[in-house]
């Protein structure tokens, strides 16, 4: 190579790792959608069905210990609502909560807006095993078509 040539590669080589470390610290404040249908799984234990729109998204960015929160408006369609309404119901994994035991984070707080807690009519916790330090939740809304999810890493 000519000296032309280093040039040019090192520039494009500074230029793609600036723009790489832009977009990691970008997605790492405001993460991507795939970040939190990831967390959809986590609650759920499910894939998201197709027919899922995130409407609101909130997440706070990780300590030095990884601890963070982070929460979802997300609507269904009616029967995609239905069916994870009734496989949550049966799921042993997956206890069934009441209102007044929903742990509300600040960014469950952002998220849900002008929702009262009165319209989340079934809430779901899953507890895993050694990791009493998480929290993952999952409001069905008395709309029939959207949920909340909330998890919470501390």
């Amino acid at each position: 190579m000519t000296n032309k040539g280093y040039r040019i590669f090192g520039l494009s080589f500074i230029l793609a790792f600036s723009f790489f470390l832009i977009y990691s610290t970008y997605t790492a404040i405001y993460p991507t959608s795939s970040f939190y249908l990831s967390e959809f799984k986590e609650v759920t234990l499910r894939e998201a069905p197709k027919s899922t729109t995130i409407i609101r998204k909130e997440t706070s960015y990780p300590d030095f210990h990884g601890d963070y929160c982070s929460a979802s408006l997300i609507e269904l369609s009616k029967g995609d609502y239905l069916k994870l309404l009734n496989e949550l119901s049966k799921d042993t994994r997956i206890s069934k909560i009441t209102q007044d035991d929903i742990t509300m984070s600040e960014e469950l707080i952002k998220v849900m807006g002008t929702i009262k807690t009165e319209q989340i009519i079934d809430g779901f916790t899953r507890h895993i095993v050694n990791q009493e330090d998480q929290y993952l939740f999952i409001g069905f809304l008395a709309d029939k078509k959207t949920i909340i999810l909330n998890i919470c890493a501390t």
